[in-house]
């Protein structure tokens, strides 16, 4: 028999922040999805490089931001602004560090031999890969005290990189200083098989959040084949209010560790599918996370906390097949304004079946 993670909500799963409801139907979104594959989009703001029609010859995109990344202002990248596309890396490098507003449409591979390239991707823009084969190969992209940046739709991995922990510091995403505003979604992170890589210090985080961050959301990614999965803090003094992160709808295949390991704020991980792991949601220094409705595959430890830095959690819902026995963080009420009850899938059972099906490139 599963373990479902702590005391299960007693009536509809909720809908927006504040305490669980208790009963009746959820809160403020609409129904929750109940099977069958959810809608993708719900309230938030639209990623629309170009109205009804797209721009430049590409096609609209109707995916549509829900959690942290809504609030703040919102985020819209560069919708308004230029739209290019570019097919190498000093194109890219080009657009994505300019000042202003842009589009950046990615097609094809994307590399810079085996030095690698990390790319400063500046405030206001979008970068979305065309169809379901655009790709950074050992380009890492790094988000440094910027604002209102969505990328979209890519394959991005350090694999290719001579030397991947000289890149970006070993991040396939940075995210630090004081940047606001960040929606990942839709993309494919991965570096390489860890039963074969087994140096866990080759890579370092699939996407690494710090600093004075916050107003992020990550969405809909396939993240596989790789050590450590990503933080939220980079030490237990790494401490902000506002660094306010929601994950939802992510397939973890075969990440060991830190899915992801939260430190200091507030937080939100809902939806998610984690199948490989050992370690998963590792909760620290005082954070309070929301940790609803996910499917944990058999693993060592699901939802957990060390005693010297400890982090509390609310948790509702999940499933974990077969853990190692180990108290679960204490308990705590993350606050959540935002709504999500459009895209919530209902019966954490059904995630193995439906979040690989929706989660990656080429589904938006």
């Amino acid at each position: 028999m599963p373990n479902t993670g702590g005391v299960p909500n007693t009536g509809s799963a909720p809908a927006t922040g504040g305490v669980p409801n208790t009963g009746g139907a959820p809160a403020t979104g609409g129904g929750p999805a109940t099977g069958g594959v959810p809608n993708t989009g719900g309230a938030g703001n639209v990623a629309d490089a170009g109205g009804a029609g797209g721009a430049g010859g590409q096609p609209p995109l109707t995916a549509t931001a829900i959690g942290f990344a809504t609030l703040n202002g919102g985020t819209t990248g560069g919708a308004g602004g230029e739209v290019v596309t570019v097919t190498s890396y000093n194109e890219l490098k080009s657009y994505a560090e300019r000042s202003g507003r842009y589009v950046i449409f990615v097609e094809g591979t994307i590399s810079n031999g085996s030095g690698g390239g990390r790319i400063d991707v500046r405030s206001d823009k979008s970068i979305i890969g065309v169809g379901s084969s655009a790709s950074l190969e050992g380009v890492g992209l790094n988000f440094a005290s910027v604002n209102n940046v969505i990328v979209q739709n890519l394959r991005l991995t350090l694999v290719g990189a001579s030397n991947p922990s000289g890149v970006n510091g070993g991040d396939v995403i940075s995210i630090q200083g004081s940047s606001k505003n960040i929606w990942i979604d839709h993309c494919e992170l991965h570096s390489e098989d860890p039963s074969v890589q087994t140096d866990i210090d080759k890579y370092d985080g699939l996407i690494d959040i710090k600093g004075r961050t916050g107003f992020i959301t990550v969405s809909y990614c396939y993240l596989h084949d790789h050590h450590k999965g990503g933080l939220v803090g980079a030490a237990d003094d790494d401490l902000y209010a506002d660094r306010k992160v929601t994950f939802h709808h992510n397939y973890y295949q075969d990440v060991r560790l830190r899915i992801p390991m939260y430190r200091g704020a507030t937080g939100h991980f809902f939806n998610n599918c984690v199948v490989g792991a050992r370690d998963a949601t590792e909760i620290r220094a005082g954070t309070c996370v929301r940790v609803e409705k996910n499917y944990y595959a058999p693993l060592h430890y699901s939802i957990y906390t060390p005693s010297d830095s400890p982090g509390s959690t609310q948790r509702i819902d999940n499933i974990e097949e077969d853990r190692t026995s180990r108290a679960y963080p204490k308990n705590c009420t993350a606050d959540i304004p935002y709504s999500y009850a459009e895209v919530l899938i209902d019966d954490p059972a059904d995630l193995p079946l439906l979040v690989p099906q929706l989660a990656g490139v080429g589904k938006l």
